[in-house]
């Protein structure tokens, strides 16, 4: 649009040159805790990272397990869940049904055995103590989180211990 004959421009109001701003810098990661490896850091302390671990609740939560007297059913969750996204952060996806199988089977909920009184002083409180949980996962060998719940089944049945607690 043409300017206006009633009105006057001054030298300010006139458009500005481009600075000639330079070309960008290239970025470095030289930040202190820059991660500068070829992905996050994985197991011991760092946990077992992987997508949509809270969903394991969900699943958890809607299947019966057999308790141990004096457990409760909020630990048994956490445990659960924790083990089932453990197992599917192996596999470098959200937990699903066959995961919560995997950790009811390898946790010993599927069955009422000696194991429960073990296993609930093992847990007790760990809905509110994340380090129990860490601990639980840590006592997994890497092959129970590799095999199914059938395969499992049949470890356990044989008399062979998936957990050391």
């Amino acid at each position: 649009m043409a300017q206006q004959p009633n009105i006057e421009l001054r030298i300010s109001d006139l458009p500005l040159p481009d600075s000639g701003t330079g070309p960008e810098r290239r970025w470095i990661p030289d930040r202190p805790g820059e991660l500068t490896g070829t992905g996050a850091p994985w197991g011991g302390a760092f946990g077992m990272p992987g997508p949509d671990a809270g969903y394991a609740l969900r699943l958890a939560a809607g299947r019966e397990l057999l308790l141990a007297d004096h457990e409760h059913r909020a630990d048994a969750n956490v445990a659960v869940a924790g083990v089932a996204a453990a197992r599917a952060s192996l596999f470098g996806r959200g937990p699903t049904k066959g995961d919560v199988d995997a950790a009811i089977v390898v946790l010993g909920y599927d069955t009422e055995t000696e194991f429960g009184a073990v296993r609930a002083e093992a847990i007790g409180g760990s809905a509110h103590h994340p380090d129990r949980i860490r601990h639980l996962i840590a006592g997994i060998p890497a092959d129970v989180y590799e095999s199914t719940a059938d395969e499992l089944r049949e470890r356990a049945a044989s008399g062979e211990s998936l957990i050391e607690i």
